[in-house]
C-alpha cells in the first residue's frame, strides 16, 4: 500500500474523538489560530521587521504600531482558519479510513 499524507492522522483515533467530539468551532481556535495561526503570525512578523521596517527607525517602533498588530491578527486569523479546516477534514478523512479498516480487520 503506498504512502498517503491524507492517511496519516495528528492524533491517535481516541485522541482525535474527543477532538471531534468537542467540535468544530473549538478546534479552530485552539488547534487553528492559537497553535498554528499565532506561531505563523509571530513569525511573519519578524520576517516582516526585516522586509518593511525600513519605514520605522526603530525595532520598538515597529512593533508599536497599530498596523503591525492588525496584520498579525489578520495573519494568524486568517491562516490559523484555513490550516485549522484542513487539518480538520484530514483527521476526518483518516479517521473514517480507520475505522473502516479497523472494522474489516485489516
Amino acid at each position: 500500500m503506498p504512502f498517503c499524507m491524507m492517511c496519516v492522522m495528528k492524533y491517535s483515533a481516541e485522541d482525535w474523538k474527543m477532538k471531534r467530539d468537542k467540535g468544530l468551532p473549538r478546534f479552530l481556535m485552539f488547534d487553528g489560530i492559537l497553535m498554528t495561526g499565532g506561531p505563523f503570525a509571530v513569525v511573519m512578523q519578524v520576517v516582516g521587521y526585516f522586509l518593511f521596517g525600513d519605514q520605522y527607525p526603530t525595532f520598538g517602533e515597529y512593533f508599536s504600531a497599530s498596523k503591525t498588530w492588525v496584520v498579525f491578527f489578520l495573519h494568524a486569523t486568517a491562516f490559523g482558519l484555513i490550516m485549522g479546516l484542513i487539518n480538520w477534514f484530514r483527521n476526518q478523512w483518516a479517521y473514517r479510513k480507520h475505522k473502516q479498516d479497523w472494522q474489516k480487520g485489516v
